[in-house]
């Protein structure tokens, strides 16, 4: 069950939420509620997740030696991405303890991302492997 809800109901609670809020957004834009603050940071927020992919996939085209090294490497590349929208955009305040605090987040959520995507990564592995072994048992 854990497994199902990390690999189907966890992604698709996410992507149907991002689509809703884009739409909403959307329609609010066209008519006329351009200044909905919700609505810019959201667009902010979308604006910032896809440059992050694009960087994610430029650096997944490097070949790490260990996977904690692609971690270390993504985190400290995008990490001033991320500081410089928080800023720029207002999403956090200039302070040194807000700084701080979104830098921790930062981390937290790096971590959580790349456990994740391990996890579901070794899950597939793990079939892969049970499935190939299946088949030399059945061809003898």
């Amino acid at each position: 069950m854990v497994h199902k809800v990390l690999k189907t109901y966890l992604p698709a609670i996410s992507m149907s939420f991002t689509v809703i809020i884009l739409f909403a957004g959307i329609v609010k834009w066209i008519l006329g509620e351009k200044q909905d603050v919700f609505v810019l940071f959201a667009f902010e927020v979308v604006a910032y997740l896809i440059l992050t992919c694009i960087l994610d996939e430029l650096i997944g085209r490097i070949n790490f030696r260990t996977y904690i090294s692609h971690f270390i490497t993504e985190s400290v590349l995008i990490y001033p991405i991320t500081m410089l929208f928080a800023i720029k955009f207002r999403w956090i305040g200039v302070t040194a303890i807000n700084i701080i605090l979104c830098s921790v987040a930062y981390f937290f959520v790096m971590v959580g991302i790349h456990l994740y995507f391990y996890y579901i990564e070794k899950n597939n592995v793990a079939e892969m492997n049970r499935l190939l072994e299946e088949g030399r048992d059945k061809n003898g």
